[in-house]
């Protein structure tokens, strides 16, 4: 009877032992597996600017000379065409010269054809042995210095003429208006200390980088490179169309220059940043959804171990749109889970993404 009793006692454990076990065990996950790629890394420098216009589609309008602004005829956005009026400047001082310069240039004309006749007369008088050479000669020299000074006139007249137009500013090129700097009524120096408005070709536009010289070095023209632009989620292809050949003395940074696949929708002065390709090597690549952190702070990927979680620490590389690339801890076509990977456990059972359902 106590035999009984014992196998009774034992049966009711070894249940409430597996029903234990049982709650313990975490449940199966379902999650979707991928196989890490082979692929050709690319060593990368990444730097940060500006997206602007390249310098010879971008142009700065000042005026050339001082005075006040008296019209502005364009707005930012605008579109305009090579030599339509931006603005113009307004100079009290340049009507009044330009008349006074016309004046005298008919002063001077007046002067010349007195001494044509004067010389006209003393050669008449000479030539009838009434009138002196010494006349003659001094009627000549007049008619020398009338010239002279009617030449002078018309000098005067044309620079006039000319800082009269200059009041108007045109567009040098065809562009898009992008900064409007003066108003109405605003003062200008006629330097390039006050420019007026600021005119670009948007048809192409590029990434514009300061960057340090040890980041310089490597970096050669044509290399390829990936700009994200910040608010875009997609990035854009791009080249490194110019490297400087020098430092600033000052800042001692170099300028980079990149050229944009595509400048739809992307607006100049946009913060950007920029992967350029400076050399390629084989590697191993997965998705940046695999990667997680430890509760130590370390890079670890989930492995699909057939239908069990791998938790395993791997060593990261580069980081680019295309993936994370992985340098030690994992090998090509093994599985790794990119999705939900956070909440997985080693050990646990998995479920990947069309191989069953839990039961």
């Amino acid at each position: 009877m106590r035999g009984s009793w014992l196998l009774v006692v034992l049966a009711v454990a070894c249940r409430h032992a597996s029903e234990e076990e049982g709650e313990d065990r975490p449940a199966a996950a379902a999650v979707t597996c991928q196989p890490a790629v082979a692929a050709e890394i690319g060593d990368v420098v990444e730097v940060t600017g500006v997206i602007a216009p390249p310098p010879k589609l971008d142009a700065i309008v000042s005026s050339p000379l001082p005075g006040r602004v008296g019209q502005v005829a364009v707005e930012e956005g605008d579109h305009v065409e090579a030599g339509q009026i931006l603005a113009t400047i307004e100079d009290p001082a340049l009507p009044a010269g330009s008349i006074e310069a016309k004046a005298g240039v008919a002063s001077a004309q007046a002067a010349k054809a007195a001494a044509e006749q004067d010389v006209a007369r003393q050669q008449r008088l000479v030539d009838t042995g009434i009138g002196a050479r010494k006349d003659l000669d001094e009627a000549r020299a007049r008619l020398a210095a009338a010239n002279a000074e009617l030449d002078a006139a018309k000098a005067r007249s044309g620079l006039a003429t000319t800082n009269l137009s200059r009041r108007e500013l045109r567009a040098p090129r065809a562009g898009t208006v992008l900064h409007v700097w003066k108003k109405v009524g605003e003062s200008v120096d006629g330097t390039a200390a006050t420019p007026v408005v600021e005119i670009a070709d948007l048809s192409v536009l590029e990434l514009h980088a300061q960057v340090s010289p040890t980041m310089l070095a490597p970096l050669q023209e044509g290399m390829p490179a990936r700009v994200r632009v910040l608010g875009r989620d997609t990035s854009i292809d791009a080249k490194v169309v110019r490297v400087a050949p020098a430092v600033d003395s000052t800042t001692l940074l170099g300028l980079v220059r990149l050229a944009l696949g595509s400048s739809e929708a992307v607006k100049v002065g946009t913060a950007a940043t920029a992967q350029i390709v400076i050399s390629k090597r084989p590697g191993v690549r997965v998705p940046a959804s695999a990667l997680r952190r430890s509760l130590v702070g370390a890079d670890e990927v989930v492995v699909c171990a057939g239908a069990t979680a791998q938790v395993r620490a791997v060593k990261v590389g580069t980081r680019t749109a295309q993936g994370v690339e992985i340098l030690d801890g994992l090998k090509p076509d093994e599985r790794v889970v990119v999705d939900h990977a956070l909440g997985l456990d080693d050990g646990q059972p998995l479920i990947p993404a069309g191989e069953g359902s839990a039961k």
